[in-house]
């Protein structure tokens, strides 16, 4: 074996080595926030399509749960509300999400109404109902998002275990 290939070859073990380190500290997060989450907020893992990182996300991002006064109000603080256009008489009907609040939180509602997608739940027969009202994807999926706030916030206010029963019960009052 000449030299350039006993170089490699260490290199390639070096790197080997890193990786395994790696994987071990990944294992090691991974357990201490399933740890966490399991301790903090279980009831979040109730509702399908949410994980122990992505519920541990979403609980962290929102903090108590009593700071907001509703579920309208997680809405407004993840930014997936809509914004208003006005000037004058005119009032734009094509209007984005504002943006605003915590873009992790927002982040990981779109990940989460994302998976929603690929399961057979009453998200995703939402979903397919606002497809066929003629809304884009992405407008869809962000009213998946905004539906999904709201049984997080019933789930976490009320601290009871999911029910798919309710989410077609219309969790949004026009009250909110």
């Amino acid at each position: 074996m000449d030299r350039g290939t006993r170089t490699l070859s260490f290199q390639i073990k070096l790197l080997v080595e890193q990786i395994d380190f790696i994987e071990g500290q990944i294992e090691e997060v991974e357990a201490r926030i399933e740890e966490g989450i399991e301790t903090t907020e279980p009831l979040i893992l109730t509702i399908p399509g949410i994980g122990h990182v992505l519920g541990a996300q979403i609980a962290s991002e929102i903090g108590d749960i009593h700071r907001f006064r509703n579920a309208s109000a997680v809405v407004s603080y993840a930014g997936i509300n809509p914004s208003v256009s006005q000037s004058g008489k005119f009032s734009s009907s094509e209007n984005h999400i504002t943006k605003q609040g915590s873009p992790y939180l927002r982040r990981a509602l779109y990940l989460a109404a994302t998976a929603q997608l690929r399961l057979s739940t009453p998200f995703r027969d939402y979903y397919d109902k606002e497809r066929a009202d003629g809304k884009s994807h992405r407008e869809a999926l962000i009213a998946v998002a905004r539906k999904l706030v709201h049984v997080i916030y019933a789930v976490l206010s009320k601290q009871e275990p999911y029910r798919p029963d309710a989410v077609n019960a219309n969790p949004v009052s026009r009250s909110e």
